[in-house]
């Protein structure tokens, strides 16, 4: 079959193309030429939110819809290259061999000398081309720790870090102190690792290990959204947390998840101004926002929280997993109760 001379078409019909094709398809067309890549730049369909996504550990960066379809291109070492035969691409400035072929359904597949090279070149190439800026989520492996200096020269904290390899408590420091994004979900933190001061600097915070904190520390943090994971906290510090809330405390809180013991739901909220909820809804998180996360929802079982200005919370307690999660309304996506 002939090939299109799409560079032919006139103006209005490539426009109309370049709008409807897949994002799979738009990746490999924009690497035919500086011309193609222009085109494709300004014609593509503007009205759809993309995210970026960069896997450290598997090497690959990923175009993400908000339905979450997506496409991915992994970075592959050079000396992985089966063919020599292989089209080379220009991206972002370096000629590469590239795998277009159907066989590969994980996505294209790029070879690098350097992996974190071709990490860093797809993240700018990419996001360029489909106008990225902050809509960003990296996942880091120790090889690709290097990747967050890119990140925090081109988009200061304005990115989503995640990060699961075990760190000693000098490298988890390091982390926390220096690369500050505004959504972190950190599994690798040393036992007991003092979480304390940190609450004051993330904005959203999910932590999978069990780390040394306070009421105190609770009571004092600056975040949006936190996320414990494995510690545990009474009924009784369960209950000053929500006063505090309640009096005014928190101003920038919005969800809050913690495990507990010791824990009667009537003598936490009896002091507090509550209703019962009357139906279900659905609540979204920032930190919980991926499609593969479960969603929060709160049911006519759980209890409405009425603050002194009359800000609203749902409150739930959960007594098989002894988990509360706590979200003011409205949610990160605007959505009212």
């Amino acid at each position: 079959m002939q090939a299109l001379p799409i560079l032919k078409l006139p103006i209005l019909v490539l426009r109309k193309i370049l709008r409807t094709i897949y994002i799979d398809t738009v990746f490999p067309i924009s690497l035919c030429s500086r011309k193609m890549y222009h085109l494709v730049k300004n014609f593509r369909d503007k009205s759809v939110t993309l995210r970026l996504e960069i896997y450290g550990e598997s090497s690959s960066v990923r175009v993400v819809t908000p339905n979450g379809y997506h496409h991915k291109v992994n970075v592959m070492s050079r000396d992985k290259e089966k063919s020599g035969n292989l089209e080379r691409v220009n991206i972002n400035g370096h000629l590469v061999p590239i795998d277009r072929s159907r066989k590969h359904h994980r996505g294209w597949e790029t070879y690098w000398d350097d992996k974190v090279e071709g990490l860093q070149s797809l993240m700018e190439y990419i996001s360029d081309l489909f106008g990225i800026k902050n809509e960003t989520k990296i996942t880091v492996s120790p090889d690709t720790m290097r990747l967050l200096d890119v990140l925090k020269e081109r988009q200061r904290n304005d990115y989503e870090l995640y990060q699961y390899h075990r760190l000693s408590e000098k490298e988890s420091h390091f982390i926390l102190e220096n690369y500050p994004a505004k959504v972190i979900r950190i599994a690798g933190l040393p036992d007991n690792f003092p979480i304390g001061k940190y609450l004051q600097t993330i904005d959203s915070l999910c932590v999978g290990t069990k780390v040394s904190i306070t009421l105190d520390d609770l009571l004092s943090m600056n975040c949006v959204e936190l996320v414990l994971s494995e510690n545990r906290f009474t009924g009784t510090e369960i209950n000053q947390i929500l006063q505090h809330w309640a009096i005014g405390g928190f101003k920038r809180l919005k969800y809050l998840r913690l495990d507990v013991e010791y824990f009667n739901m009537h003598r936490v909220l009896e002091e507090l101004t509550h209703t019962r909820m009357t139906e279900k809804r659905e609540y979204k998180s920032i930190v919980f926002r991926s499609n593969t996360d479960p969603s929060t929802t709160f049911s006519d079982r759980d209890s409405i929280i009425t603050r002194n200005d009359g800000v609203v919370a749902s409150f739930q307690y959960n007594e098989q997993s002894d988990r509360v999660q706590f979200g003011v309304w409205p949610d990160s996506e605007g959505n009212e109760y």
